[in-house]
This record gives structure tokens, C-alpha cells and sequence, in this order.
């Protein structure tokens, strides 16, 4: 699955969220964001589909956007159990500056992910 796929899919969702966050105009275009993600797991459409609203509002989208998409639940926990993976939960979305990991949110952002990306 790749990024427009998730956005075909969750596009009710992104639209749900873009109606309830407040215009944002903020500048995304000096991070990127790497998504671990899986269509099966209702924390990752929640969160996804929150960020990539937020990405269609600002002034500037993020640089760039890398999707991992597990969308084999068995091969998924196989993987995590066996310490392959370089993440420990879904979703799990990695915010870089420069190349360098400034910011990583582990399976929720308690609702702030707005807030917490304004503060980079």
C-alpha cells in the first residue's frame, strides 16, 4: 500500500479531520516525516489521517513523506516479536530536520500532534 492508497481509503477520515482542526498555516516544508502504518489498525487512520490533513492545510507541506505500509498483521507481529523492525508499535511517525530525528510519536499523540509539530 502506498501513500495514495491510504489517502484514497482514509479519505472520509482526513476530511473529518481537517474539519475539526482549526487552519493551521504552518510551515511543514523544513521536516519529514516517515509513517509506519497498517489500513487494519484504528490508531494509525486516527493519527494518519490527522497528519495528513494538517499536511494539505499548511502553508508549506512537509519536504517529504516515506510510508511503511505492514499490511500483513501476522508477518507484522512475527517481525516485532523477532526484534526486526526499527519500531516497537503502530503507528509510529518520525519527524526529521536536516536529516536528523527531531521528534517521534509512538502509537498516539494523546491529540496533540498540532501542538507538538509547532513546537519544531
Amino acid at each position: 500500500m502506498n501513500l495514495n492508497d491510504i489517502k484514497q481509503l482514509w479519505s472520509s477520515s482526513i476530511e473529518q479531520a481537517t474539519n475539526e482542526i482549526s487552519q493551521q498555516q504552518c510551515d511543514l516544508g523544513k521536516l519529514s516525516v516517515v509513517i509506519h502504518n497498517a489500513s487494519w489498525c484504528p490508531d494509525c487512520e486516527r493519527e494518519v489521517s490527522l497528519l495528513l490533513a494538517l499536511n494539505q492545510q499548511a502553508s508549506r507541506s512537509f519536504a517529504e513523506v516515506t510510508l511503511y505500509s505492514y499490511e500483513d498483521k501476522e508477518q507484522y507481529k512475527q517481525k516485532k516479536l523477532a526484534g526486526e523492525l526499527a519500531i516497537t508499535c503502530l503507528p509510529t511517525l518520525i519527524f526529521y530536520q536536516q536529516d536528523k530525528e527531531v521528534m517521534r510519536i509512538e502509537e498516539d499523540s494523546a491529540g496533540q500532534l498540532v501542538e507538538k509539530l509547532a513546537q519544531l
